[in-house]
């Protein structure tokens, strides 16, 4: 949980030589945050395994954070100290409710025994206690007021315009995006047709106290973390920010995640699913490329393995093993030759000692006088 969130906290820790020294550095941070946050988005709309939606789901809001830090430079003082503020808002919370969304699919999949979504339908009234908390952290994620996730991600937002209106209506988007695809995870294992036999005889049930009091705690959480005075406390300069609300901007992603979470709720939450499978079916190849991540996986297995591995490791092998080791393997056997061969003028002998000092010198001589 730590390490997922590594490289945001490497870019806000060293953000003042960022803005001293590479502002531009940052510019490029944001657009690439922005392309991982629509690719993750992307993907995380067609996937069947409840981890992985919520895997990519936390990339693209890696994403976001990313966006808030590259946005920071912004010649509205206002609006670069909010893009840093942002951005650690946002991890704050983002932390409790995704923490809240794998603790409940840890419980869902404890009662089903499967990660994928065909095995799950209609478990709400099988496990009450996790399906209300995973609702509030649906909404929350989707940015829906007056959970933490809508406080955040405003911030983000605001920022993203203040930057350029492109980058805002691209995150705009985005944040659309993110309440379609969780209300499609929630709707596939919450409401729907029941799919699943059971298991060992036994029906869904809902997890022990163990695992739903962390989900109850969260959920708390989640419910009131947004309303922390945060640019109080975290700021890119040090000094108190206010956090100020602009409902232009507000008001325009509510309105989107509305019409997310509605769209996802005419596709999925009834039993049959036909406009859902209509447009996979419209959609194929599209929806084949999403579903296999757009094949990044198969991409960076062919560049590794047949040009990287095979084209250039391979050689460099061979290079090191035939050239640089029989380089220094004959030097190693010159070295045992020479000695084998000087060993005997070390017999302890004086008599040999004086032959060789004689010879020496006599050597010597004749050098002096061919050079002389």
């Amino acid at each position: 949980a730590t390490m997922v969130v590594a490289g945001v906290y490497l870019v806000a820790r060293m953000f003042p030589l960022f803005v001293g020294y590479a502002p531009e550095v940052l510019h490029w941070t944001a657009y690439v945050g922005a392309f991982t946050a629509l690719y993750a988005a992307a993907v995380a709309c067609v996937q069947s395994d409840i981890k992985r939606v919520l895997a990519f789901s936390t990339i693209s809001q890696i994403g976001f954070m990313i966006i808030s830090l590259g946005v920071s430079t912004s010649a509205d003082p206002h609006a670069g100290g909010l893009g840093y503020m942002a951005s650690m808002f946002h991890l704050f919370t983002h932390a409790m409710f995704k923490a809240l969304l794998f603790l409940g699919a840890g419980c869902i999949i404890h009662a089903v025994h499967s990660n994928e979504m065909s095995a799950m339908g209609g478990l709400r009234r099988h496990m009450p206690v996790t399906h209300a908390t995973f609702l509030v952290a649906c909404l929350a994620i989707a940015g829906i007021w007056p959970l933490s996730g809508f406080f955040s991600k405003d911030e983000i937002l605001s920022a993203a315009f203040a930057f350029s209106p492109v980058m805002g209506w691209t995150m705009t988007f985005i944040a659309g995006l993110t309440a379609f695809y969780m209300f499609r995870l929630y709707y596939n294992i919450f409401w729907g047709r029941e799919n699943r036999t059971p298991h060992d005889g036994h029906a869904p049930h809902e997890a022990p106290a163990t695992m739903t009091l962390p989900l109850v705690f969260l959920a708390l959480v989640t419910l009131g973390a947004g309303w922390i005075p945060f640019g109080e406390f975290v700021s890119s300069d040090g000094a108190a920010y206010a956090i100020r609300l602009d409902w232009s901007v507000a008001g325009v992603s509510l309105c989107v995640a509305a019409a997310g979470i509605a769209l996802a709720t005419w596709m999925y939450a009834r039993p049959a699913q036909p406009v859902a499978d209509r447009l996979a079916a419209r959609f194929g190849a599209l929806h084949r490329a999403a579903y296999h991540r757009f094949y990044i996986d198969e991409v960076y297995q062919f560049v590794t393995h047949r040009v990287i591995f095979a084209c250039i490791s391979t050689p460099i092998a061979w290079f090191d093993r035939h050239v640089v080791d029989g380089f220094m393997n004959l030097l190693a056997t010159a070295t045992n030759g020479a000695a084998r061969a000087v060993r005997e003028m070390q017999s302890g002998s004086v008599q040999r000692y004086c032959i060789w000092m004689l010879g020496g010198a006599l050597g010597l001589v004749i050098l002096v006088f061919i050079i002389c």
